[in-house]
């Protein structure tokens, strides 16, 4: 099931202004914070990954997968969403956790014209 457009904008604000990142991955969002990914949206709930440097912050978060058979993570729910200063410190702690991932640049489209060499007729 996809994410609808309002959660992953709820999300993102909820986050500024940190370098927070969506990209899509198995069908639905991962998110990242510095580049360095921290968590999913799923079916429209931010789930965060549990990792020992973020017990204390995360052992509230009732435990759920990401899909069938995937390790546990910690579900956001809309109370600890309105916990500005706790997504902040969450997002951080769990990224900076995890390897750095910047990115890729994006391929063009097929059929996109290619740059012309200087001096190419």
């Amino acid at each position: 099931m996809s994410n609808r457009a309002e959660t992953l904008q709820r999300i993102r604000e909820a986050f500024e202004p940190l370098p927070i990142r969506l990209q899509p991955m198995f069908g639905e969002q991962a998110i990242y914070c510095d580049d360095r990914i921290f968590g999913f949206i799923c079916d429209d709930t931010l789930l965060l990954k549990l990792v020992p440097e973020a017990t204390e912050l995360t052992e509230q978060l009732p435990r759920g997968e990401a899909y069938p058979g995937s390790k546990p993570y910690g579900i956001v729910d809309d109370d600890a969403m309105d916990d500005i200063d706790w997504l902040h410190e969450v997002a951080q702690t769990i990224a900076a956790t995890q390897p750095h991932k910047p990115a890729k640049p994006r391929k063009p489209a097929a059929g996109t014209a290619k740059a012309r060499r200087p001096g190419a007729h």
